[in-house]
């Protein structure tokens, strides 16, 4: 949808799940959470956008969106020149104080007010800065490219438990070990192990976001000790599990509430 403004807010609210193929927005695309879980995908990868964290898509980048159970949160679309200094790609961003003060004042302005615009301009200039120069890594499991490599690695997205070595993948997709283990680091910036303990870290915080009790999430996402599975997860984010989903994106009151049509 092409925003007739720089700047064009949505506040957003359903209550089942959704699922969005592929398109394109000629804006750039800002959005949070504040329940519910959603990830974005592109040929390149998937992201998993927790509560409280801040999706990017970038102008004419081709992505398809699924939620899972109610959502409700915010979307923002800026003009490709606003965007200069985000990413190219899809990313989520961790959040900030800062950010989320931002994004408090932006999502409770009035439009009535006298300077409207330019103070919302100025908040979204002030938080773009923010989000280019955050080093936090982005909740990204990239995808091979190569046919048999893409065939496993959704395999292993989709049920990250499997205990097959990297033998027994290089016998069940025809591949010879060293090839598979070189293609793969190649095409994904990834060992393969490396890629394997992203993948089940990010289904965990899928888990997680739908309130699956943390032992109950350490055995389906592969752990056979939970506390191994915590202090994985304390290392990879700086926190435990049960502390990850703490924060929460502010929304303005239901009045002031704007439905988005799809993301």
């Amino acid at each position: 949808m092409r925003a007739e403004a720089p700047i064009a807010l949505w506040i957003n609210a359903y209550e089942a799940p959704r699922v969005t193929g592929y398109h394109v927005h000629e804006e750039g695309q800002l959005f949070a959470l504040r329940e519910g879980l959603q990830v974005i995908e592109t040929p390149a990868g998937r992201w998993v956008q927790p509560p409280g964290w801040i999706g990017w898509i970038a102008p004419r980048c081709a992505h398809a969106a699924q939620s899972f159970g109610a959502t409700a949160g915010w979307s923002l679309h800026i003009e490709p020149g606003m965007a200069a200094g985000l990413p190219d790609g899809p990313h989520v961003f961790a959040t900030t104080p800062l950010m989320q003060g931002l994004i408090d004042r932006l999502t409770s302005l009035e439009s009535a007010s006298a300077g409207f615009e330019e103070r919302r301009a100025r908040l979204v200039g002030v938080l773009l800065d923010e989000l280019a120069a955050s080093t936090k890594p982005s909740l990204h499991l990239p995808m091979p490219q190569d046919k048999r490599l893409a065939a496993m690695a959704a395999a292993l997205a989709s049920d990250p438990a499997m205990h097959y070595t990297i033998d027994q993948w290089a016998d069940r997709i025809g591949m010879a070990r060293r090839t598979l283990t070189r293609r793969f680091a190649a095409e994904t910036g990834l060992s393969f192990a490396q890629w394997r303990q992203q993948s089940r870290l990010l289904k965990a915080i899928e888990l997680l976001s739908l309130a699956e009790p943390v032992t109950a999430v350490a055995l389906t996402v592969g752990y056979s000790s939970v506390s191994a599975f915590i202090e994985t997860f304390r290392k990879h984010f700086g926190c435990t599990p049960a502390r990850f989903l703490d924060s929460r994106m502010a929304l303005p009151q239901a009045k002031k509430s704007r439905r988005e049509p799809a993301s």
